[in-house]
């Protein structure tokens, strides 16, 4: 693992991510950044930094990764690429089974951050390319690492899609729920797919549907299978229906510039170690009445201010979040969104303090706008419950994503053969 020279103000940072508790023994198939020194990875589609990292099958387009590496020395990192199953198992094909072309390549798109504290590299890469392309649909993942593949040497993972548009994908989210306990709270998916006479075999063995809401992997529903099929159309008719916690819309912070305190933020704290950014103080939203935010559906938008080039002059800063809650017995409560990759993780746990009734939490953050909303989870649990201190309303506009699947025998892989994303209003 490598150690950096940097400020003091992250110090603290470096010391947690090695040796916390929660950080993975071993390399896994999951948005994960193994190196402290690396900062705000992005994946999108080339161009559209809001974007999923989901692609078309010969569709020429291409994926974007960027990450900044913190320190003034730059390395010259390789990738590869991993296919896998519907559950993001490694599947069993061979790298030459779906890629054409090198099996792994380098990154050589980097450069040098300027005026910014701490220091760091820019870097950047742009796949499919000349050197390595797909042949197959699924799901996959991309590899950093320095110098060879070794568990050690991996700096991050990143997961991508690709698909085969086969089918048609019909989803609606009722106003009244099956449940009708549910009205005015859950938002429940109504899900038709209609397929080509290719899937007419075993569909209810060898489809299976998978379901995201926002960005979130905690909460997914996964293998779902069709109740009915007529002709070429699978039914999705659970007695209770595909059912999710409406939630609230998103909290927001702006930290494009330190030279101004946009509304969300208490004070900014500048010294020769850096910034440090203080935000209000959050309350809890249950029980109160909806309010409608324009938000990014816990997204986030990387940019500096309009004179600075947000890849190497935007700046990072420590950002502390507050809630104001009573202590929660037997859960945590986790700061959850696109700025900390939607892990509910050590870095992004709340500290309660009696002494101010408080949930105390710091992320370090590069200049841009962020969405975040808080998530209780119980100990015994691996799902997050939004409700508890946002609420749970059905008009919060959520953005579903819907994958279909389909277990090909020959090879035997999973194709991702159907992809939607729609809001839920």
């Amino acid at each position: 693992m490598r150690i950096c020279q940097i400020s003091k103000i992250i110090f603290s940072i470096i010391l947690l991510l090695f040796f916390s508790p929660s950080i993975e023994a071993q390399i896994v198939n999951d948005n994960v950044t193994y190196d402290p020194n690396i900062q705000t990875v992005l994946l999108h589609e080339r161009g559209d930094q809001l974007s999923e990292p989901v692609i078309v099958l010969g569709s020429g387009k291409q994926l974007q990764l960027s990450f900044d590496d913190l320190g003034d020395e730059a390395y010259i990192f390789r990738y590869t690429i991993i296919h896998c199953t519907s559950d993001w198992e490694t599947s069993d094909l061979e790298q030459i089974e779906y890629l054409e072309g090198y099996f792994e390549d380098e990154i050589n798109d980097y450069e040098f951050s300027l005026n910014a504290i701490p220091q760091y590299i820019h870097y950047e890469l742009k796949f499919p390319n000349e050197e390595m392309r797909l042949k197959l649909s699924g799901n996959y993942i991309i590899k950093v690492y320095l110098d060879s593949p070794e568990p050690e040497n991996v700096i991050l993972t990143r997961r991508f899609f690709v698909v085969e548009p086969l089918t048609h994908i019909e989803a609606s989210i009722p106003f009244y729920p099956k449940k009708l306990e549910y009205t005015r709270y859950k938002q429940q998916i109504d899900l038709k797919i209609n397929t080509p006479d290719l899937f007419s075999a075993e569909p209810e063995q060898r489809v299976n549907v998978s379901i995201r809401q926002n960005g979130r992997w905690d909460n997914m529903k996964s293998k779902l299978k069709p109740t009915s099929i007529m002709l070429n159309t699978l039914e999705y008719n659970y007695p209770d229906g595909i059912v999710f916690d409406g939630g609230n819309e998103f909290r927001n912070f702006d930290i494009k510039s330190f030279w101004y305190q946009s509304p969300q933020i208490k004070q900014i704290i500048s010294d020769a170690n850096g910034y440090n950014v203080i935000l209000h103080t959050d309350g809890i939203r249950n029980g109160k009445p909806f309010e409608t935010i324009d938000d990014l559906n816990g997204r986030r938008y990387i940019k500096a201010r309009n004179d600075q080039n947000s890849n190497i002059e935007g700046e990072y800063a420590l950002v502390d979040f507050v809630l104001y809650s009573k202590k929660i017995e037997g859960a945590d409560i986790y700061i959850l969104g696109q700025l900390n990759d939607w892990k509910m993780n050590e870095l992004s746990r709340m500290h309660y303090s009696p002494e101010s009734n408080r949930y105390y939490g710091q992320l370090f953050l590069k200049q841009g706008y962020y969405n975040y909303n808080y998530v209780v989870k119980k100990k015994d649990q691996t799902e997050g419950d939004i409700t508890i201190i946002e609420g749970d309303y059905w008009d919060t506009n959520n953005t579903y994503y819907i994958y279909v699947y389909y277990r090909e025998r020959v090879p035997e892989y999973d194709r991702l053969v159907g992809y939607l994303e729609m809001n839920s209003h």
